[in-house]
């Protein structure tokens, strides 16, 4: 077991890693995971670390604290010693509701992301740990701490389309669903009984199949070229200190492959995970979502502030495609339980719900981490999201019901502001009476 010390805002975590000692193994289906903060990888060390760009902060950047801002009507506020006033874009209702949430199930592990993918402004950045609860939002919804999982299967989707692999592509299989072997990608007409194209591999999460596309279409070079497109190994810009995803891609085909598949080698962080949502939900543009809405200083004068460009990660075609594929996620793949109508789950309104799963468990501690990434409504996307869960063997809720908890509570608050505004525009039309 490998123990290492990680540095946040003056905060030191003690982050086990038992990654030596235990066997990583995916699973199809429904997320089944658990988590304790972690950095994984197949090999026993810690990622290397890498030099960072020397990057100018303003003074005001380095006081933010989500523990310190106060609801101020709809806004949330943190004001500074000096009179600065810091007004975030966090809906404080929807945060207060997002971490009730994960604290009524007791959730050892979890981060809830939600932004609008038009403007980038984050509504809700939660985070909760029954195990540790000094353990936030700045830590667990910024920190890579869990491996990405099947989730890494939308880069490698656009990346194959983007190679110009059609999504109707078909590839017949056997095995794979919970390692991927050499004898998984070697075609075996007596064995590979089974056959599914790219679009449903996607959306029922097959290994084999994504594993043998990415063998047959993706070099080491272009699958380290759509990492860096999507985010991986670069600087995240955001107003509070975000960990460097990272994506290390093996020279060897069989090691690619397993990558490629969501297997290891992979570590995002909740808002990594929704971005990557967020740049299929914009049409292929990547948004970099933002959390201050405005500062203001004592004098009354307001600072300019900084916005990401928006790059263009991929083409509109190819985000149309990963729609259809992240939509049938919800309808007949991994997450449709999740999203099926049922009087005990929270109602969600009549909205089309694109997504994608990720699991990834392992031994010595048992670890199972969770996750749902996706946007919503997914034919006019309004929010992109993430759920990371990390349960114990004996779970009480996966990734894909918190995140359907949180996109119920986002559209009855969306709901509830069009009647209130169809109600406000009746009213003089009806005292001109």
């Amino acid at each position: 077991m490998i123990a290492f010390l990680i540095k946040r805002r003056g905060l030191l975590c003690l982050l086990l890693a038992g990654l030596g000692a235990g066997a990583v193994t995916a699973h199809r289906g429904a997320p089944r995971s658990v988590a304790i903060p972690l950095v994984t990888g197949r090999s026993a060390a810690p990622p290397a670390k890498r030099a960072r760009p020397r990057v100018e902060v303003p003074p005001w950047r380095q006081r933010l604290s989500l523990g310190e801002a106060k609801a101020v009507g709809d806004r949330l506020v943190q004001r500074l010693d000096d009179g600065m006033r810091i007004e975030y874009t966090l809906n404080p209702e929807m945060q207060a509701e997002a971490l009730d949430y994960l604290r009524r199930f007791r959730v050892p592990y979890a981060a809830l992301t939600l932004y609008r993918v038009d403007t980038g402004e984050v509504l809700v950045l939660a985070g909760h740990s029954a195990r540790d609860p000094a353990l936030g939002a700045e830590e667990l919804a910024l920190s890579p701490w869990a491996p990405a999982a099947s989730v890494y299967k939308v880069v490698t989707a656009a990346s194959l389309i983007e190679r110009g692999v059609p999504p109707t592509t078909s590839v017949c299989y056997h095995g794979g669903s919970r390692q991927l072997l050499q004898e998984h990608l070697t075609d075996n007409p007596s064995l590979d009984r089974s056959c599914r194209d790219m679009a449903t591999a996607v959306a029922r999460s097959t290994n084999a199949v994504i594993g043998k596309l990415a063998a047959r279409y993706l070099d080491r070079r272009t699958m380290r070229h759509w990492a860096t497109r999507f985010g991986f190994d670069q600087p995240i810009p955001f107003a509070l200190p975000v960990q460097i995803s990272r994506a290390r891609i093996p020279s060897s085909a069989l090691d690619r492959a397993r990558v490629a598949a969501g297997f290891w080698q992979t570590e995002i962080s909740a808002l990594h995970g929704a971005v990557i949502a967020g740049v299929v939900a914009d049409g292929g543009q990547l948004r970099w979502p933002h959390l201050v809405r405005s500062v203001t200083r004592a004098d009354g004068r307001s600072l300019e502030l900084e916005r990401a460009p928006v790059q263009r990660v991929i083409g509109r075609r190819t985000s149309r495609e990963l729609t259809r594929m992240m939509t049938r996620t919800t309808t007949e793949g991994t997450a449709r339980k999740a999203f099926e109508r049922r009087a005990q789950w929270p109602p969600l309104p009549d909205v089309a719900v694109a997504g994608k799963t990720g699991s990834l468990s392992r031994q010595q501690p048992y670890l199972d981490y969770s996750w749902f990434v996706g946007f919503a409504p997914a034919d006019r996307p309004e929010v992109a999201f993430a759920a990371l869960l990390g349960n114990p063997p004996r779970w009480r809720i996966k990734a894909a019901a918190a995140a359907r908890a949180l996109l119920s509570r986002y559209f009855a608050r969306q709901q509830r502001k069009r009647a209130l505004h169809a109600a406000a525009s009746v009213r003089p039309a009806l005292e001109g009476h």
